[in-house]
């Protein structure tokens, strides 16, 4: 036997042993920690959000937000129309009405007031009390001058409002307060019932038993 033959004898027995040693670590190996790259959780987070069902998850959501918008503004604005389209209260005055020589008076909603001979007056009511205040320009002296006249009525309205009593109370000019007769009064009818003096006249009389007591 030469030298390399027993080289190689004398070496097989460590040879089997580093190989018995290799078999036992694998079959071990089940029982040792990984050693492979552990995802933490942030990754999972980020994996999550950047997910094409997260997306659209939160796509959905914005376009609720904006269809909850336009819906709320709708309803704001049919709920301001229906305000507006209801009925408001009104004064029993507002309207046209015609006096027994045929002079009509007009009384807007706006305060404004006409009486075919005094244009841009104004009217309010405080109570039973109705004021009309009127700015005329007449010539005294040759000179154009500007008066204010104020108007003032006790007012009595019938049952069915369509015609109403005026008991009057004091007419000033520039605060200067005119002479008026006890007891003046005067029957006003609305235009829908009498527009001229003749309707006026045959309208009159159904409203006599509400003249009050204290007109001549």
């Amino acid at each position: 036997m030469d030298e390399n033959n027993e080289f190689e004898l004398s070496s097989n027995p460590n040879n089997e042993s580093i190989s018995n040693h290799q078999t036992n670590i694998n079959q071990f190996s089940a029982y040792y920690p990984s050693q492979e790259h552990r995802v933490n959780i942030q990754d999972h987070l980020n994996n999550f959000k950047n997910h094409k069902f997260t997306q659209n998850v939160n796509e959905l959501v914005k376009n609720k937000k904006f269809v909850a918008s336009i819906i709320v503004t709708f309803l704001i604005i049919c709920a301001a129309t229906i305000m507006f389209m209801i009925p408001q209260d009104t004064e029993p005055i507002e309207g046209k009405w015609i006096k027994s020589d045929g002079q009509l008076l007009t009384f807007d909603s706006d305060g404004e007031f006409s009486n075919q001979i005094y244009p841009g007056s104004t009217w309010s009511m405080d109570g039973e009390i109705l004021s009309m205040y009127s700015t005329v320009q007449i010539i005294d002296d040759q000179t154009l001058v500007t008066k204010i006249i104020v108007q003032t009525v006790k007012v009595e309205f019938s049952d069915d409002e369509l015609a109403m009593w005026w008991h009057w109370e004091s007419v000033t000019i520039d605060g200067v307060e005119e002479n008026l007769e006890q007891g003046t009064c005067s029957l006003i009818i609305k235009e829908s019932v009498a527009d001229n003096t003749l309707e006026y006249a045959l309208e009159a009389p159904n409203y006599q038993s509400i003249k009050p007591s204290s007109c001549q």
